[in-house]
């Protein structure tokens, strides 16, 4: 039997997590010497804090991407205040006089792009400075050089946090995908060792959390199968725990008022799988199998959500 080394990380996880607690418990016997506990939970814990680094910069991207939206939508209707006010006080229409407070592109409307309308919020307190009689401070409306610089200013932070933030989601991606690939080189290590040490159909084997490769037997039952809506519509991502001697494994898939029977919709060697273009709404259902060269166990238990 085949020990694949999972590439979802929760699975990959787990498959650590059982490695270390065999070496803890078998290592001393069978003489295990460079995969030992200490180093394979050494390269697990690298690689779970490089994740929740990662994980953090993500979150973190993703409040200075809203915090740009507020601050571009500030400096929008601060724009377009200033639009509706010189149209009164200037010319309806573009003319001469317009050019001297920045709007581009002989218009008077809000500029399409970002960039443009961060150098029109730019302009605008400069031509407020020089123009203060066109400054407008009433309760109702606040049409100043003042306030053109701030939201300036909160543009320019937010868009830089924004730039900063993008290259930091992507160091700690990239710091997350090496440790990932050195603890996927340390399970191997291990697999390969005690390759070394054991016998092919040795009982230690299942205390590591792995398949003997010797075994010919029909793999267990996939045990407690998880089902959530997906991130994205009509899809759903199913999770279940590593099956003993299962080399991969069947999803079955039963979709309420349109199938007649299960139907096996994929084939993974990972323990876990995301179904996509499913009905939006539909009440579906799976049942996991696991698989090798022996044969197919049951099915595992139903699990039924509802579709994104």
């Amino acid at each position: 039997m085949d020990n694949p080394i999972p590439n979802g990380l929760p699975q990959l996880f787990a498959m650590a997590e059982d490695a270390a607690d065999g070496a803890k418990a078998k290592g001393a016997l069978i003489d295990l010497k460079q995969n030992t506990e200490a180093a394979i939970r050494a390269d697990l814990a690298a690689a779970k804090a490089a994740e929740q680094a990662y994980a953090d910069a993500k979150t973190a991207k993703d409040t200075f991407s809203t915090n740009l939206r507020i601050a571009d939508s500030n400096g929008r209707s601060f724009i377009k205040s200033v639009s509706a006010w010189f149209s009164e006080t200037i010319s309806e229409d573009w003319s001469a006089a317009w050019a001297t407070t920045g709007f581009p592109n002989q218009s008077t409307a809000i500029p399409s792009t970002q960039d443009a309308r961060l150098t029109l919020l730019d302009s605008l307190a400069t031509y407020f400075t020089k123009n203060p009689t066109m400054e407008v401070n009433t309760p109702k409306l606040v049409l100043t050089a003042a306030v053109a610089g701030t939201l300036f200013t909160a543009l320019t932070d937010a868009r830089t946090a924004v730039n900063n933030g993008n290259t930091d989601a992507g160091t700690k991606r990239d710091a997350r995908d090496a440790a990932v690939d050195d603890l996927k080189t340390r399970l191997r290590g291990l697999i390969a060792e005690l390759g070394q040490l054991l016998d092919d159909n040795s009982p230690i084997w299942d205390a590591f959390g792995l398949n003997e490769p010797g075994a010919d037997a029909t793999p267990d039952v996939p045990e407690a199968p998880v089902l959530t809506p997906g991130g994205a519509p009509g899809t759903l991502h199913a999770d279940w725990p590593h099956a003993r001697n299962a080399a991969r494994y069947h999803v079955w898939l039963f979709i309420v008022g349109v199938d007649t029977a299960y139907r096996n919709v994929d084939t993974v060697t990972d323990t876990a799988d995301t179904l996509t273009g499913l009905p939006s709404g539909a009440t579906a259902k799976i049942q996991i199998t696991s698989v090798n060269d022996a044969g197919e166990s049951g099915p595992s238990t139903e699990v039924t959500a509802v579709v994104g």
